[in-house]
């Protein structure tokens, strides 16, 4: 049935309508007042109006006008009766239909039928529209919430993602969540339009346990819980309201959340008004979508602890290494002192036999204190507290000392060791100590595992980068290769490594099983370290060998710039700053090649200074595209040395400083700030500088 409203003061007419619905079963009223007919629009659900556009009390087109500016009244459809006789353009532009006066009561009924129809229409329509806009609404919702859960790693937040989705999507009126961080740590989570009595709170506690002890029914429960175990955290949204038992009687939709077996907790929502099955499935999705994501947390975390269990065995590992090496490294060099008076003859006159086990005594000294020092030199290493000095060096005079170091001990092997270096070979930024201990250890593994009557040689050359055999490079992640390197490599005639073996040579404590190898002893941390300490010089070591044919051991060391050594040092220096937790200033300038006065000339020659230089700063000055560039990174510098520095150089180019301007651009850039790693604070830096060239200032 339908409610017709008839709107008008002409008592006659409005009788003769109400008779006419009547009879048709159609229920009507009679309104004469325009707020009356306001009131019971807000009130009561009407789907028409009959408007007499001659009313006196009030004015019929206004009126009309009025109803289609509410947008809940909008819907509301009207028939105008109108007099033929007079203008009816106003109302007629507001009201859907007409009828004229004298009213014919077949015409009458035959229009507020076509109209009664086109509201029920219009009803569908609206509500289909709006259940559409909603299904939108909430696709909208779970592919953002979807997009959160991509981007976390955290099962705290995965939880708060998902409890908010579901409050966006369904406006519940109270959740409870289940999790479990710990077997033995439970939280409900509780999210409120309005605050808990005690007892609803007890109420839920229950509730939870049970629900979750369903889940399980005649399975075994993964962690065992009671209402005192569980931590609970609620978020309240209007805490001067109060929720008490009766909230349990709304309806209400509840998941588990689990991947497979593996079980992470459960939810359950309620809302005064009922779910749809819109609304269900909206419900399912999240709680299944979360899922995935909360497993991808859980073994994050899991890997995580790991990590910090295996870094913490590390730690203890490195520490109980140097301390036992530090207590053996007393004893045996009082053991080797001794040993050395006995044999000078000091201590009285000794025999053969007793020289001969004396000296027994004293190789087997050193070589446990080179076992020792081999631990401590890969314990530096692995910890990144190797102490390196790099400068420019020939890499020919390190080769020369090994091999004059080695060339008694080949004799009696009656090994021609020889050495083959490049004439005029290309300085490069070098440890001297530390590549000779490289050397040291490849040479003498030759002399080692070469028989009697064998061959090696040591040569160096210059090489591209193209030369190097990056098919034989084994752990190299992610490799940076430079234009020229000198190569330096070892050949012998000796046994050889089988090629099944040749993947174990850098591996700590490994030794290739052969007879030979079992004879010589060592530790296996010799080629290890070798690699580590090629690796420091941003270089490549590798191996090529065939059983009894003989091993070659190469490895390469870039030949670069005073630039390209600054930007290997800064990016050394920023691995350090990002373990330390510390930030790290980067200024670049910029001059022309003919500048005068020059800056990087009277910054060399410290007649002026842009910072306080220490130890851990470091600076280049070179020529790029016929322009002076000076590059300085400062360790530990913050905010305020960043300003502080810019004035400086602003001052030098206002020439506030007493002195003739420089005609110079610069910037600076600031880690983390401006960027997480060398490549793209160095653009940063080249950006800054190419607006202010260009008049720009950027930020």
């Amino acid at each position: 049935m339908s409610n017709v409203l008839i709107a008008g003061d002409d008592s006659e007419l409005n009788k003769i309508i109400e008779s006419a619905l009547t009879k048709n079963s159609i229920i009507s009223e009679i309104f004469q007042d325009e707020n009356a007919i306001l009131s019971r629009l807000e009130n009561e659900q009407i789907s028409l109006i009959i408007l007499d556009a001659g009313s006196k009390s009030f004015d019929a087109a206004m009126f009309s006008r009025k109803l289609k500016s509410y947008t809940h009244l909008e819907n509301i459809l009207v028939i105008a009766v109108i007099d033929p006789a007079k203008d009816n353009l106003d109302i007629l532009k507001t009201t859907n239909s007409c009828i004229t006066k004298p009213v014919n009561e077949k015409i009458l009924l035959a229009t507020v039928n076509s109209n009664l129809k086109l509201k029920k229409s219009l009803d569908i329509l609206s509500q289909n529209n709006s259940e559409l806009a909603k299904s939108l609404y909430q696709l909208d919702v779970l592919y953002n919430t979807s997009a959160q859960f991509a981007g976390s790693l955290d099962k705290k937040k995965l939880i708060n993602i998902l409890i908010d989705g579901l409050d966006k999507s369904l406006s519940f009126s109270l959740s409870y969540t289940l999790v479990f961080n710990s077997e033995d740590k439970a939280e409900l989570l509780i999210n409120s339009l309005n605050d808990i009595s005690e007892r609803l709170l007890h109420s839920l506690k229950m509730r939870a346990i049970l629900s979750y002890k369903a889940l399980f029914d005649k399975k075994e429960i993964p962690y065992e819980i009671n209402v005192d175990d569980i931590n609970v955290i609620k978020n309240i949204k209007h805490p001067l309201e109060v929720y008490d038992l009766n909230i349990l009687k709304f309806d209400n939709l509840f998941a588990p959340i689990k991947v497979g077996e593996k079980f992470f907790g459960l939810i359950e929502v309620f809302r005064d008004t009922e779910f749809s099955q819109e609304d269900t499935t909206c419900f399912q999705t999240l709680a299944r979508q979360v899922s995935l994501p909360l497993e991808n947390a859980a073994l994050y975390e899991e890997i995580k602890n790991t990590n910090t269990k295996l870094e913490k065995l590390e730690r203890l590992k490195s520490e109980f290494t140097s301390i036992v090496s530090h207590e053996l490294r007393t004893p045996l060099t009082a053991i080797k002192n001794s040993l050395d008076i006995m044999l000078s003859g000091k201590t009285g006159e000794t025999t053969a036999a007793m020289n001969k086990f004396l000296d027994m005594a004293k190789r087997n000294v050193v070589r446990l204190s080179g076992i020792i020092n081999d631990l401590l030199d890969l314990t530096k290493v692995e910890a990144g507290k190797m102490d390196f000095r790099f400068e420019k060096g020939n890499i020919n005079s390190s080769v020369e000392f090994v091999k004059n170091t080695f060339e008694n001990l080949a004799k009696e092997k009656n090994i021609l060791l020889t050495a083959q270096t490049e004439k005029n070979l290309p300085l490069t930024y070098i440890d001297a100590q530390r590549l000779e201990q490289v050397i040291t250890n490849l040479v003498s593994n030759a002399v080692k595992f070469t028989n009697d009557n064998g061959t090696i040689l040591i040569k160096t050359e210059t090489i591209k980068a193209d030369d190097i055999e990056k098919e034989r490079l084994f752990d190299v992640m992610n490799p940076v290769f430079y234009d020229k390197y000198v190569k330096v490599s070892v050949k012998d005639s000796g046994i050889g490594i089988a090629e099944e073996d040749i993947p174990k040579v850098f591996d700590k404590f490994q030794q290739i099983e052969n007879s030979l190898s079992r004879k010589n002893g060592g530790t296996g941390l010799g080629l290890p370290i070798a690699k580590q300490l090629i690796e420091a010089h941003s270089g490549f070591i590798w191996v090529d060998s065939e059983i009894n044919c003989g091993t070659t051991f190469s490895f390469v060391i870039p030949v670069l710039s005073e630039k390209e050594k600054f930007e290997q040092d800064f990016e050394q220096a920023l691995q350090k700053s990002k373990t330390a937790n510390h930030n790290l200033l980067l200024l670049k300038i910029e001059e022309p090649n003919n500048a005068h006065p020059s800056m990087s000339d009277d910054l060399k020659e410290n007649k002026i200074s842009i910072i306080r230089k220490t130890t851990n700063t470091k600076e280049v000055f070179y020529e790029e595209d016929d322009k002076k560039c000076i590059m300085i990174f400062i360790p530990e510098a913050d905010k305020f040395a960043q300003n502080f520095i810019e004035k400086k150089a602003e001052s030098y180019v206002e020439g506030e400083t007493g002195t003739e301007k420089y005609d110079i651009v610069y910037s600076t850039v600031l880690f983390p700030a401006d960027g997480e790693n060398a490549k793209v604070l160095l653009d940063r830096c080249n950006e800054l500088i190419n607006a202010q060239k260009k008049g720009i200032k950027i930020k």
